[in-house]
């Protein structure tokens, strides 16, 4: 970690002229105090200001119910006794333990992929690729949306390991079409969708042949996520983690390459007051 190292460089700068000074005594640097028994949960250690939560994947172009768009940038919190959970829609989830003084985890449960679709409803948001859970097994969610007077998120389970359900409530499902699907694909998916009901009804298309098209309806409608784009959008989220970490080594080295400039002036420093002494 940069930030660790850099942190260590500094202790060791000042306990090098800590030692080296004699009687002259340097205030040194506490790094991360341990909190005493009595320690508040309100005055638990913080996550460092500028620490970030690094996607594997990066999120999905918007897609949906278009009266939905007003809440992608927004952000919505729920704690329970141990976590708090923050769902961005359209973005991803995240999860932080808030009882942990030192280092709390802090973990991504999803990034915003497609959606589940269920009798003609658009019922779930689909979250994956989220932080790594077990042996090459990654987090994912489903956000359930529920009908309500406002929006906020109001409970977050592990019914599975490594799957998480949320409930997210919001006034903008409700409605007997609020969230239906046919309207809103365009009129050539809606013929294809007609067609497979005529062929369901007489026979012509099996019940598993008729979930296909749909599926393939949906995919093209873009409300599912192709198993090309899920790589795509996993590749990208590594290439631009791969731009950041060397964006972060430059920053690093030049930091380092102040910090031994620091050094040099304080040891010239106790070589001068060294030599002042003997003068005396």
């Amino acid at each position: 970690n940069t930030n660790k190292m850099l942190i260590y460089f500094i202790f060791l700068l000042d306990f090098m002229f800590f030692s080296k000074s004699g009687a002259e005594m340097t205030s040194l640097k506490v790094i991360n105090e341990l909190p005493s028994s009595g320690y508040s949960n309100l005055q638990k250690l913080e996550s460092k200001p500028d620490e970030k939560l690094q996607l594997r994947m990066k999120p999905a172009n918007f897609s949906g119910p278009d009266h939905l768009r007003h809440l992608a940038g927004r952000c919505f919190k729920y704690q329970d006794s141990k976590y708090e959970y923050v769902f961005c829609p359209f973005q991803n989830i995240t999860q932080e333990d808030i009882q942990a003084y030192y280092e709390p985890y802090k973990g991504i449960l999803g990034v915003w992929a497609d959606w589940v679709i269920e009798d003609n409803q658009f019922k779930k948001m689909n979250m994956i690729e989220g932080s790594l859970c077990g042996s090459g097994m990654h987090r994912s969610t489903k956000v359930i949306l529920h009908c309500s007077a406002t929006s906020e998120l109001v409970s977050v389970t592990e019914p599975d390991k490594c799957r998480y359900t949320a409930k997210f409530e919001t006034p903008d499902v409700c409605g007997k079409n609020a969230m239906a699907v046919y309207p809103r694909l365009p009129p050539e998916l809606q013929t294809r969708w007609d067609d497979a009901e005529y062929d369901r009804h007489y026979g012509l298309l099996t019940k598993k042949g008729y979930q296909k098209e749909l599926e393939k309806i949906f995919l093209a409608a873009g409300y599912y996520l192709s198993p090309e784009d899920r790589s795509s959008l996993v590749y990208k989220a590594s290439t631009d983690s791969s731009k950041n970490c060397k964006a972060e080594l430059m920053e690093a080295k030049s930091r380092i390459n102040e910090l031994e400039e620091e050094l040099r002036m304080k040891e010239e420093m106790i070589l001068e007051q060294g030599a002042g002494k003997k003068s005396i």
